[in-house]
């Protein structure tokens, strides 16, 4: 391995996960009716000042005043969305039905508002099609056609002469027409968006699978190259970002190219996906008794040779961990045909040093402990041999 011609990784920046904390997401439709309040206010204004339509002052006063509340209660509702107990579409119904509620005031305040009034009205019912259920849309439209008849009604006791009834009951008629041309279309509008939900949740299953391939070794189905490339770089920002250190380990296979030679690349297939298990089980091991900040990645580097990057570790505990799995290597037969033994070298991040750099010194560290007689573990930096049988002190050399 030539860890100077590896190709270079972009580093993560403050986005990656754990980096920070995240606010809560306001709904994209909570905003939507206060905008809807200040057109038709604007559309109300207009009217009233060309003299289509009359509103009292009183009722100007009541009806501005209890929106703006409403809304304010909304919006801060919606804010705090992720801490509540109500869901986006409870807040829809919630804002549907007062809304309702306020073009029913408004109805009974104004005079010859009947084209506004059925704007607001078809304004309210457009919203909830695309925020509500069928059901949900349903009893909203009920009440909708309910208030209008209230407040029309409750107009006609108080001036019967200021009230065009047959007119009045023909908006309600086309309020109604309108309503259940809604309701057909809400249904339709469930069932597309059910089917687009169920297309989503595919592709969003579809992507994982491909993303665990293309992260996945093929024949040891441990993690490939290029996602212990991406590890590393996440590490060295991590550790750069933090001060928290990690290491990386290199593992050996030793003697394989003669087992190769011997028994064939089949079985020396085999024995690379035999070993990856092994090690992939004691790291799940090692994780249950101390299951540390961040999980380890291992992953196959190239031919027989292996690499574990270990966040939050510093030398000696990835030498710790390294010696162990060569220990566990050596202790059982691989497919009940021989003994494997495995090298490894190790080294810990020194601040500001690139990835090649630390592979590098953990590349010199395993090829040491080959040249002093494989089955060992050696440190980059450190006087440290660890044999099949022994497991010295550490000792960091100046």
């Amino acid at each position: 391995m030539d860890p100077h011609n590896l190709p270079e990784i972009p580093y993560p920046d403050s986005s990656t996960p754990g980096s920070g904390t995240s606010t809560p997401s306001l709904p994209a439709g909570s905003l939507t009716l206060p905008w809807l309040y200040l057109l038709w206010v604007g559309l109300v204004w207009i009217s009233a000042y060309f003299n289509q339509s009359y509103i009292s002052s009183d009722g100007v006063a009541i009806l501005l005043g209890g929106a703006a509340t409403t809304n304010a209660f909304f919006v801060g509702l919606a804010r705090g969305l992720s801490r509540q107990t109500f869901s986006e579409d409870d807040i829809a119904v919630a804002q549907s039905t007062i809304a309702i509620a306020w073009i029913a005031a408004y109805t009974y305040f104004s005079a010859e508002s009947g084209e506004l009034v059925l704007g607001m009205y078809m304004t309210v019912m457009t919203f909830a099609i695309f925020r509500l259920d069928t059901w949900a849309f349903l009893k909203i439209s009920i009440f909708a056609g309910l208030s209008y008849v209230v407040a029309v009604g409750l107009q006609w006791a108080a001036n019967p002469l200021a009230v065009d009834l047959w007119q009045s009951a023909f908006r309600l008629l086309l309020l109604q027409a309108v309503m259940i041309w809604g309701l057909i279309y809400a249904r339709q509008l469930r069932e597309l968006r059910n089917q687009l939900q169920f297309r989503n949740e595919e592709l969003q299953s579809m992507i994982a699978r491909v993303s665990k391939i293309a992260a996945q070794d093929h024949l040891t189905k441990s993690f490939n190259r290029r996602y212990i490339m991406e590890a590393l770089a996440r590490e060295k920002a991590r550790s750069d970002r933090t001060g928290k250190t990690f290491s990386v380990a290199i593992f050996d296979l030793d003697h394989f190219k003669s087992v190769n030679d011997k028994y064939g690349h089949l079985i020396g297939d085999q024995i690379l996906l035999e070993f990856a298990k092994r090690v992939k089980g004691e790291f799940r091991a090692m994780d249950t008794v101390d299951p540390g900040e961040f999980k380890r990645s291992f992953g196959r580097f190239g031919g027989e040779e292996f690499i574990a990057v270990l966040p939050t570790t510093n030398l000696e505990g990835a030498f710790q961990c390294a010696d162990r799995i060569r220990a566990s290597i050596s202790e059982r037969m691989f497919i009940d045909l021989m003994t494997i033994t495995v090298s490894a070298g190790v080294a810990q991040y020194r601040a500001g040093e690139t990835i090649p750099e630390i592979l590098t010194r953990a590349d010199q560290a395993l090829y040491g402990a080959k040249q002093n007689g494989r089955n060992q573990v050696h440190c980059a930096g450190l006087d440290l041999i660890a044999d099949s049988h022994t497991v010295p002190n550490l000792r960091i050399l100046s």
